[in-house]
């Protein structure tokens, strides 16, 4: 699914809204989910999962390509854990209730 594609579905589920507004809905909620990651604050979204900001100690890699050795620095990554319940629904096994 891309993001125009989002966009269009908020716009169709509220139809009291225009695209215009539809698409500050996306792009203000990405941008504070993008925002709180930056700042190395996990994101939680209940029902949906977590984004998680963890730390990677440096390393010795190798270039796929050449087979050289390269040095990878230290770094922060974001990982996304999905909750039971998005696994359930992804899985076709739902054991909870949705509202």
């Amino acid at each position: 699914m891309t993001k125009e594609e989002i966009i269009k579905a908020i716009w169709n589920e509220l139809p009291n809204l225009t695209v215009n507004e539809a698409r500050r809905i996306y792009e203000t909620t990405i941008n504070i989910i993008k925002k709180r990651l930056s700042n190395s604050e996990n994101v939680e979204l209940r029902g949906f999962g977590n984004f998680i900001i963890r730390s990677k100690n440096p390393r010795m890699g190798r270039n796929p390509r050449t087979g050289k050795e390269a040095k990878i620095t230290k770094r922060q990554v974001v990982t996304f854990k999905p909750s039971k319940i998005f696994r359930e629904m992804t899985n076709n096994t739902p054991k909870h209730r949705t509202k």
